[in-house]
């Protein structure tokens, strides 16, 4: 008889251990698939992570109300723990709210530049690469991130000429001189504070 008391206290851990194991594929499947939550100023794992942990969440509701006297009990600890889950998400993955710096390192919002220039196969490069241009040649340079209505303005150290140094989608006239330092000033918007990038540029007469 204790036995099977202590065997049933552990069902309600082994069932939420079984929803997590399901939000876990969940997510892998919506991840590759790039499911749009359409949830403005958060971060793009958000919404994955959110749909992953609702389904199971769903679940267990319809459960517990279509089987309250059996699997409410049992369901408690997952209901909890995954809406807390689901709250946490919202909070951690949110712009204005979370705790995370979003402005540097690897949950920047700057993922880097998209470099085309003709002639080239287009050139994805983080902040602070060094390029090599020919002196007088064009290149188009875009800024990469997930955040909407962003505001820039690109800057060159050496006389280098723009097509819209306020656009952070821009064409880039390569000066001639030995070398050439761009700086862009990014304000992402969603509270978010500004932040900067820049790329160096190696240049060949």
């Amino acid at each position: 008889m204790k036995t099977h008391t202590t065997l049933k206290s552990f069902i309600p851990l082994g069932l939420f251990l079984l929803n997590l194991f399901l939000a876990g594929g969940l997510f892998i499947l919506f991840y590759r698939l790039h499911v749009p939550l359409g949830l403005s100023c958060t971060y793009p794992l958000t919404g994955s992570t959110l749909i992953a942990l609702g389904v199971p969440l769903i679940l267990n509701v319809a459960a517990a109300i279509l089987w309250r006297k059996t699997w409410f009990k049992l369901l408690q600890l997952s209901l909890l723990l995954l809406a807390g889950l689901c709250l946490m998400t919202v909070w951690l993955g949110s712009y204005p709210y979370s705790p995370l710096d979003f402005s540097r390192g690897n949950f920047s919002v700057l993922q880097g530049f998209l470099i085309t220039r003709q002639g080239w196969v287009d050139q994805r490069v983080t902040s602070g690469d060094i390029l090599v241009l020919q002196s007088g040649s064009l290149a188009g340079i875009s800024l990469l991130s997930d955040l909407p209505d962003m505001e820039c303005q690109w800057t060159s150290l050496n006389g280098g000429a723009w097509d819209d140094p306020g656009s952070c989608d821009t064409a880039y006239s390569v000066p001639f001189a030995d070398y050439d330092i761009l700086t862009v000033r990014i304000v992402p918007g969603c509270k978010l504070p500004p932040l900067r990038g820049q790329l160096k540029i190696s240049i060949m007469p």
